[in-house]
C-alpha cells in the first residue's frame, strides 16, 4: 500500500511482528512520520510507521474492483 491511500479512520489490516491484525487508522502520528492506529483484536494503540506494513480489507479490495468495473471471484 501506499502511504498516499492511507486514510484517517480506514481499516485495514496490519503486520505487526510475525502476525497480521485488523487495525483502524485514528490520527497521523505528531511528527508527521506515519499513523496512530488501535489493533482491534486486542483494544491498544499501535504506531504504524510504513504504509509498507498495511494492506487493504477484503470488503474494500472487493468495492474497489466493483467500481473498476471488474468481477467477483
Amino acid at each position: 500500500m501506499q502511504k498516499k491511500n492511507v486514510q484517517i479512520g480506514g481499516r485495514y489490516f496490519a503486520r505487526v511482528g510475525d502476525n497480521v491484525v485488523p487495525v483502524r487508522i485514528t490520527s497521523e502520528a505528531r511528527y508527521g512520520n506515519g499513523w496512530d492506529a488501535k489493533n482491534e483484536a486486542t483494544g491498544r494503540a499501535i504506531r504504524i510507521k510504513s504504509a509498507v506494513r498495511l494492506t487493504e480489507t477484503r470488503a474494500e479490495r472487493v468495492a474497489a474492483n466493483l467500481r473498476a468495473g471488474g468481477y467477483l471471484r
